[in-house]
């Protein structure tokens, strides 16, 4: 089943859109998330995306940090709580960003995906900055700990750690925002930070940074916006061994969405990325469109005064994509 939509804003139940059109559209009501009927915890649960059929989310309060995770497949309503490291005792004033991958592995080192990926192990990953040195913590469920050390690297001044995450083999990126804006990149295997650096004239005056993959899942791209201007630079080493960014073609959405001036008040903004169908979700100032990167065919999910009109009304921050296997005559399902 291509991705579901998933419209996800801060400290609030999700909203849920198939991408699919009738008669495989999957009912939004299908799907349920009572987060407010836990009240021992307080604080606000936030949203970190979802990998291989699973949902992960932090509840994090002010002055104490995070306080639970939780892993959550939205087809099979099962969820799995967990405690987060010890270590996050002293750094509490850290804000976590967080994603969930399947562990899962061939003798090759690829990842298996198949019918049962949500039944093989996985591991969770915290990673945080408090400005000048970013932490990553890993959790496996097959040892069910969070192992003894964390993994450090100094990242000069970064105001905050972007909330998308990528995954290239056994690397994972995240945008470090500051004075500099560069990505974090994570090592699965042997568990290290590492900055790769993006130079200040590719992002100046920017309307938005996005790590995306290219090259079928195996290149590092970076989306600069600039109004309704996507441009794409790919990560590419040399043959001299000498790192760097290469641009591409730049992508006109305006032109592109047959976007109509009133459209393009303001800059048109992404809103999430799915790795497995290459699809972005970009919205405009009225509708919500989903774009194929390689083919550039395009469809549009939704109006965005579809959800100001309802009685769950509120601004519309992300997009999840979740692609799962659906059974429509039994409730349990797997991906």
């Amino acid at each position: 089943m291509p991705p579901e939509m998933d419209e996800m804003p801060l400290s609030d139940d999700p909203l849920f859109r198939a991408t699919l059109d009738a008669p495989d559209r999957v009912p939004p009501e299908r799907f349920s998330l009572r987060l407010h009927d836990d009240t021992e915890l307080g604080g606000n649960w936030y949203y970190h995306g979802c990998r291989h059929g699973r949902l992960l989310l932090l509840n994090w309060k002010s002055g104490l940090g995070c306080r639970q995770i939780l892993i959550w497949d939205p087809v099979s309503g099962d969820l799995i709580h967990l405690s987060p490291p010890p270590q996050l005792d002293a750094l509490k004033g850290v804000f976590f960003q967080a994603t969930v991958i399947c562990a899962a592995t061939t003798a090759a080192g690829d990842h298996v995906h198949g019918d049962n990926c949500k039944s093989n192990p996985f591991k969770v990953v915290l990673v945080g900055t408090d400005r000048s040195t970013a932490f990553a913590f890993v959790y496996s469920s097959e040892t069910g700990d969070w192992g003894d050390h964390a993994a450090e690297t100094p990242v000069g001044n970064c105001i905050s750690l972007g909330c998308r995450c990528i995954q290239i083999g056994d690397f994972l990126y995240w945008m470090l925002f500051g004075y500099d804006n560069n990505i974090l990149e994570f090592n699965l295997v042997n568990h290290s930070l590492s900055v790769v650096y993006v130079p200040t004239h590719i992002h100046e005056d920017h309307d938005g940074l996005y790590p995306i993959t290219l090259q079928e899942g195996t290149e590092l791209g970076l989306i600069v916006m600039s109004r309704s201007c996507m441009q794409i630079w790919q990560w590419m080493i040399d043959l001299d061994g000498l790192p760097g960014w290469l641009p591409l073609e730049p992508i006109y959405l305006d032109n592109l969405l047959h976007l109509s001036a009133g459209e393009c008040v303001n800059p048109t903004k992404v809103l999430g990325f799915s790795q497995d169908y290459n699809e972005l979700f970009v919205a405009s100032s009225t509708r919500i469109f989903m774009v194929n990167l390689e083919s550039l065919r395009f469809k549009e999910l939704c109006k965005m005064d579809e959800f100001l009109d309802s009685p769950d009304s509120r601004p519309i921050y992300a997009v999840y994509p979740i692609a799962s296997f659906y059974d429509a005559d039994s409730s349990s399902s797997s991906a």
